[in-house]
């Protein structure tokens, strides 16, 4: 059954302040069905969602930082939860999983990381301080600095494979190069061997 148009003049002003469909039901005594019948056929987009009851009032990379302990030697450790299957510190911010070395650099150098978040340091697997994280282009930086120092930097421009150092050159935790191309094919057929 059809409103009548002060109703729906009613309906309408409370659509253009944003009400849901359940408070237009109440004022105006209608069940949200025939609201939200309303709602489309006035040209209003989907019933706003109603924010959580405890969404945290920080952002994502306060959050981060609320679940680091710093220890000693500038090192800081997770407190928060880790995953199952390879131990990542995870923790969820609004409805959404991140990964906490990912925000942390984020924190810190104020830009999105490029590949994997790692850290730099003498204890990599489980440190998470923000000043000790690199993405892939700071951990190239670094290591290629220490192949020079060290003397295992190479001139050579290809891999015996023929992929060009300059785009696929990567490093070890000690400066020792290898071919990033090569070792994605090498993972790749032993993936598919499996």
């Amino acid at each position: 059954m059809p409103l009548d148009p002060k109703t729906v003049d009613r309906l309408a002003a409370l659509l253009r302040q944003g009400a849901t469909n359940r408070a237009i039901a109440q004022a105006a005594g209608i069940d949200r069905t025939t609201a939200a019948r309303y709602r489309a056929q006035l040209g209003f987009g989907p019933a706003p969602k109603r924010p959580a009851p405890n969404r945290s009032p920080l952002t994502v990379e306060q959050k981060v930082m609320t679940l680091i302990r710093p220890v000693g030697g500038g090192h800081a450790e997770w407190t928060g939860r880790r995953t199952k299957a390879n131990g990542t510190a995870t923790f969820t911010h609004h409805e959404r999983t991140y990964t906490a070395r990912s925000i942390a650099f984020r924190a810190h150098t104020g830009r999105e990381p490029v590949g994997y978040v790692t850290a730099e340091c003498d204890r990599p697997d489980w440190c998470v301080a923000p000043a000790h994280l690199e993405d892939e282009p700071g951990r190239t930086r670094a290591r290629g600095a220490l192949a020079v120092v060290t003397g295992r930097a190479t001139s050579l421009v290809e891999c015996s494979r023929g992929h060009a150092t300059a785009e696929h050159r990567r490093y070890l935790p000690d400066g020792g190069p290898y071919c990033g191309a090569c070792h994605a094919e090498t993972k790749r057929a032993r993936e598919a061997a499996a």
